[in-house]
């Protein structure tokens, strides 16, 4: 019978990418807070079974322009 190895692959660059995910979700969180704080949020992106699709969108859009000027120096 052969020996069978399993890589899980966790190193530093996927610690590295985990963390800079977490860093653009808690972001986006953030944003969602601020903006329906300062009553800028429509009333529709409010709603308790679409605000994780929100923060979501938030945290995509946030990370678009990370990337962005991470490409563009």
């Amino acid at each position: 019978m052969k020996d069978l190895k399993i890589n899980l692959g966790i190193g530093k660059t996927e610690i590295a990418k985990t963390g800079k995910g977490a860093v653009v979700g808690g972001v986006g969180a953030f944003t969602y807070s601020l903006l329906s704080g300062m009553d800028v949020m429509p009333a529709a992106f409010t709603a308790p079974d679409v605000v994780p699709y929100v923060v979501a969108g938030l945290a995509a859009v946030i990370n678009f322009v990370r990337q962005f000027f991470t490409d563009h120096r």
